[in-house]
């Protein structure tokens, strides 16, 4: 018989297994740490185009609003009406913002109702309804695709028509 060496060098097929499966689990992580900063990153930027799309509306209405229609509506149930998802004329994107008839595919709408603030003259209440096809409800919602299934917001601020 053939006498062992006791000093034999290499590795087991144990131990290339265990190696392999520990690179498989780091590597694991790291892809899946990557997809999700990915996720953050597209919701964060979703997020900015949101908070500067809001800024600019109020910015364009604050300082002009006699020159926009003012609905001397009172009722929220008009207010609601008007402010119909799938009716919101003007579209905005990450760094865009369009007419909806030229913007068909852009992922969300916006208006906004200007109100004589009840009781108080001189003020307006102003409602901004943004849509987002990423804020849809549900599933089905989401897959449907179309601006009335898609999830809203609602911004509400007070200006002086002075």
């Amino acid at each position: 018989m053939m006498k062992l060496a006791s000093n034999q060098k290499g590795m087991s097929i144990l131990e290339v297994l265990l190696g392999l499966a520990m690179i498989t689990l780091v590597g694991s992580f790291f892809i899946s740490g990557i997809l999700s900063m990915k996720k953050v990153a597209m919701d964060s930027g979703t997020k900015n185009s949101l908070y500067k799309q809001i800024n600019d509306v109020i910015e364009n209405i604050r300082p002009n609003v006699r020159m926009y229609q003012i609905n001397y509506f009172t009722s929220d149930k008009e207010r609601e009406n008007a402010l119909n998802p799938g009716d919101l004329p003007m579209a905005w994107g990450n760094g865009m913002m369009s007419t909806a008839k030229d913007c068909p595919g852009c992922p969300g709408r916006y208006g906004f109702v200007i109100q004589a603030y009840p009781g108080m003259k001189g003020l307006y209440l102003v409602t901004v309804r943004l849509t987002h096809r990423d804020w849809a409800q549900g599933e089905k919602a989401a897959a449907a695709g179309d601006a009335k299934s898609y999830g809203y917001v609602d911004y509400q601020f007070v200006v002086n028509s002075q």
